[in-house]
């Protein structure tokens, strides 16, 4: 098995090259070639045991990585925020660059390379083209050009993701803590389907999920809730 994950960098995109790591898989992460902390990061992923690439996002230069390196699995574990993106001077609309562009690059080079691997996509529950939420209906139109590629695919759509990160998200932090206390009164008085879709879950948990539905014989199918734990 070979595993290339884009977004190797992200809070659950390290989790999940740490772990396909610890189970022997050939893993290659890849880190964006601009960026600023990229020596930190190739230190980092490759004491985990990953190799290090830095191709630029670009479909053509993706695409022929992807022929050398042939993986079965293309992980796509991107995404952004506000703060990151002005720090990255990325202007406009960034849930358009980041979550729908990179993602269309990424299909665009997984076809290219004539491999036909997997695309693991991690995506959010709640995601809807016609949602009033600019971050969730982005989500809807990356996973459209994920199950629109030709290619095996699966989508994976947690809710909130908690735990340590080094870009601390205390509103996220409290939304979990405020929703799992009304999701649990929710499984009480009946709600346990709402409970198990909306309940957060943590990197480790959700790597170990996304790399399992990487792996299985089914695929071509969206996943969330109880699935992804």
């Amino acid at each position: 098995m070979t595993a290339f994950v884009l977004g190797a960098t992200g809070f659950v995109g390290q989790e999940v090259v740490r772990q396909l790591c610890v189970r022997g898989t050939k893993t290659i992460a890849h880190v964006r070639p601009d960026s600023r902390s990229f020596n930190e990061w190739r230190e980092k992923l490759m004491a985990l045991g990953a190799e290090v690439d830095n191709t630029a996002w670009d479909s053509a230069l993706l695409g022929q990585t992807f022929r050398v390196a042939a993986p079965d699995q293309v992980y796509i574990l991107i995404g952004t925020t506000k703060t990151r993106a002005k720090a990255d001077g990325v202007g406009g609309d960034i849930y358009e660059t980041i979550d729908v562009g990179l993602t269309k690059i990424a299909v665009a080079a997984a076809r290219a390379s004539e491999q036909q691997p997997r695309i693991v996509y991690l995506s959010s529950v709640g995601a809807d083209p016609k949602a009033r939420s600019p971050y969730l209906s982005a989500r809807a139109r990356a996973e459209e050009a994920v199950t629109s590629s030709g290619l095996p695919w699966v989508i994976a759509r947690p809710s909130f993701i908690t735990g340590d990160r080094e870009d601390s998200r205390m509103g996220e932090r409290a939304a979990a803590v405020v929703g799992d206390g009304l999701l649990a009164v929710a499984g009480i008085v009946g709600g346990k389907k709402l409970r198990s879709k909306y309940r957060s879950t943590t990197p480790d948990i959700l790597a170990s999920a996304l790399i399992r539905l990487g792996e299985a014989a089914e695929h071509d199918r969206v996943v969330d809730g109880a699935d992804l734990r």
